[in-house]
């Protein structure tokens, strides 16, 4: 239903009004913000963030992001009425900055080697006082005798922050002789808000962000060349996310998402886990893959949940995973992090495994503790001793979830004693062949758990018996 269509059906005239009133200030902010996110190049996000209440009379709430960090929160009975809130919180968090000239000169002059430009000398000692206050590091501006250099605490200032910026640079560059060579040129000509990569802007256009999260950003963006659509990951450069390419790049399995290319380059990221904007210039590693056009599995669980043929579709779906999750194992390597939000469906119906960032090798002696998402998380996984069992026990969660195809609220209420492999007794009566499959998949004892080949042959045999007793009925 659009908005307008929306207005005309609402209980009275006050809410209209109400209503009206939200459109007005939503269409009045978020032209203000779009304006000053396009000026400075900023990336803008309005994020669902959560909705509470019942489904009668609910209460959504948005975020409004630019560069990564947040703006503005607002809540509304209507997600119009929410975004309208955030915006207005969003634009006096902007207008109360732009009051501050020397704050913005600051932040200007992080984006830049510090040189000496005409600024005057105060400003450049004041960003050394921030450097010193966000290191702690004692600045000293020692009383010598006049050497005639008058301009000697402006070069100070600019010398020593220049000097701070290289090393941050080099820690940050994290070197890998094995990628392609850092593309520092970060040209703008092509136009973007969400990227100053010239490798990213003269290959692809279209480029919008579809996905953020701790490990990054993830956009769609249209090649210039073969006008096919792709999904671009980009994270900051680290040895990890190498190892995510090596990995991503061997695997070659119809149930995985397909790996294009990566390269290295500089770009303009907000770091994930803090909220003060940051323009500086970053090195990134890009993953092109395959983009599923149709989203999550979190998604299509909940789009297809109340269709008659659901649990047949759900069946095919999870073997789909079971044969993409076997084919990992068979390579000797761990997700860690198997969720429905980290596996995708294809425009053909596909079931695409992706979200690499974790794997690892199960040839490695001692793994990384408590790495996953914490409700998906094997209990062995909070140490760091497990093998991919622990892909086995997220499994029968996720096994779980699509067949019972609870709603958000539904799934909260049993989800502890669903991990603990205490099944409701109503999901019991209604699978009596895979309940008992999954609770073997959720058992503490990792030994305890059956392997993604073990539980295909389930599969196998269950479909063979209903085969037999079709031909003798």
């Amino acid at each position: 239903m659009v908005w307008n269509e929306f207005l005309w059906e609402a209980a009275d005239v006050e809410t209209v009004a109400v209503l009206r009133n939200c459109l007005k200030m939503e269409r009045e902010y978020m032209e203000k913000i779009n304006h000053y996110c396009q000026k400075h190049k900023f990336t803008l996000a309005y994020i669902d963030v959560r909705m509470t209440g019942p489904s009668h009379d609910p209460e959504f709430t948005i975020v409004v992001k630019i560069n990564g960090e947040e703006y503005g929160t607002g809540t509304g009975k209507k997600k119009k009425e929410a975004k309208a809130v955030a915006a207005k919180k969003a634009w006096e968090v902007i207008e109360k900055r732009s009051e501050s000239p020397s704050d913005v000169q600051a932040a200007e002059l992080m984006t830049t080697q510090a040189t000496l430009l005409p600024v005057p000398a105060s400003d450049y000692v004041s960003l050394l006082n921030m450097y010193s206050q966000r290191t702690l590091q004692i600045v000293d501006y020692p009383n010598k005798e006049r050497t005639g250099d008058a301009h000697a605490p402006l070069k100070l200032a600019a010398n020593l922050y220049n000097v701070r910026n290289q090393e941050e640079k080099r820690k940050m560059s994290d070197s890998d002789e094995s990628l392609p060579d850092l593309d520092t040129n970060t040209s703008e000509e092509n136009g973007s808000p969400y990227t100053v990569n010239k490798r990213f802007l003269e290959s692809f256009k279209n480029i919008e962000p579809i996905g953020e999260g701790g490990f990054g950003n993830v956009f769609k963006a249209t090649g210039k060349l073969d006008e096919r659509t792709y999904a671009i990951k980009r994270v900051r450069f680290t040895k990890n996310v190498r190892r995510e390419v090596k990995e991503l790049a061997a695997l070659d399995h119809e149930n995985i998402v397909r790996y294009y290319c990566s390269w290295k380059g500089c770009d303009t990221v907000t770091h994930p886990d803090s909220r003060q904007k940051s323009d500086k210039q970053t090195v990134c590693l890009f993953i092109q893959t395959e983009l599923c056009e149709q989203g999550t599995l979190e998604n299509w669980i909940e789009k297809n949940r109340r269709d008659q043929k659901y649990h047949e579709m759900a069946q095919t779906k999870f073997l789909q995973i079971l044969k993409g999750v076997k084919y990992i194992h068979s390579k000797e390597l761990i997700h860690r992090d198997l969720k429905p939000q980290n596996i995708f469906i294809s425009r053909e119906d596909k079931i695409k495994i992706g979200d690499f960032g974790l794997v690892t090798s199960v040839a490695y002696g001692t793994l990384t503790e408590n790495r996953g998402t914490k409700s998906y998380m094997a209990p062995e996984q909070f140490g760091d001793t497990y093998g991919n069992e622990v892909d086995i026990y997220a499994l029968g969660l996720i096994w779980f979830e699509i067949l019972s195809a609870f709603s958000g609220h539904e799934k909260i209420k049993v989800w502890h004693n669903v991990r603990e492999g205490n099944l409701p007794e109503s999901f019991t009566r209604q699978f009596p062949t895979k309940a008992p499959i999954i609770k073997k998949m959720l058992s503490r004892d990792p030994s305890g758990r059956y392997s993604a080949s073990e539980i295909l042959e389930f599969f196998k045999s269950v479909d063979k018996d209903n085969s037999l007793k079709t031909h003798t009925q």
